[in-house]
C-alpha cells in the first residue's frame, strides 16, 4: 500500500518535476530560489548538493526579469531524480545573438553588470544558454548529487547502475 500523497512508493527512482510560471517581477526570484529549495528538501537532497544551484537560479531569474525585457511569464522547470538537480529557466524576451560556450570571464571589478552567466558557471556543475534574437532564451543549470556518488541517504531514490 502506498501512502504518498504523490502516488510514489518509498523506493520510486523516477524523476520529480516542478513547473512554475512566474511574473517578470523581482520577487519572483524569491520565489524560484524557495521552490528549489523546498523541493530539494522534501526530497532529502544534501544541502551541499542544492546551495550552489539556488544561487545560480536565482542569477538566471534575476537576468530573465532584468534583460528578456517583456511581460511574458517566465517559466521554470525544476528535475531532481538520484544523479542530478536541474533546473532550467526560459523568457519569451527579446534574446541575444551570441551564446556563452567557454567558461566565461568576471568583468573588470569596476564594471556594473556581467557576472551573471560567469556566476551560474562557477556555481553549477552543467551550464547550457540558447538565445536567438526576438525568441527569448533558456538557461539550463544543473548539479551532480554529491549524495547519491557518496551513498548517503537518497530521500527515497535508488541510484541506476
Amino acid at each position: 500500500m502506498n501512502n504518498n500523497s504523490n502516488g510514489r512508493g518509498p523506493n520510486d527512482a523516477r524523476p520529480f518535476n516542478l513547473h512554475l510560471r512566474l511574473p517578470p517581477l523581482p520577487r519572483s526570484a524569491r520565489t524560484g530560489r524557495e521552490a528549489l529549495a523546498a523541493l530539494a528538501a522534501f526530497h532529502d537532497v544534501a544541502s551541499s548538493d542544492v546551495e550552489g544551484l539556488t544561487f545560480a537560479l536565482g542569477e538566471a531569474l534575476a537576468n530573465a526579469i532584468e534583460h528578456a525585457d517583456c511581460n511574458s511569464e517566465i517559466e521554470v522547470s525544476l528535475t531532481i531524480d538520484a544523479r542530478t538537480i536541474v533546473a532550467t529557466v526560459q523568457d519569451r524576451g527579446c534574446g541575444f545573438d551570441h551564446t556563452p560556450t567557454d567558461t566565461l570571464p568576471f568583468p573588470a571589478v569596476n564594471a556594473e553588470g556581467g557576472r551573471g552567466f560567469p556566476i551560474m558557471q562557477r556555481c553549477t556543475d552543467f551550464f547550457e544558454v540558447r538565445s536567438l534574437p526576438g525568441d527569448g532564451t533558456v538557461v539550463t543549470l544543473g548539479r551532480h548529487r554529491r549524495d547519491s556518488l557518496e551513498g548517503r541517504s537518497l530521500g527515497g531514490f535508488k541510484p541506476r547502475r
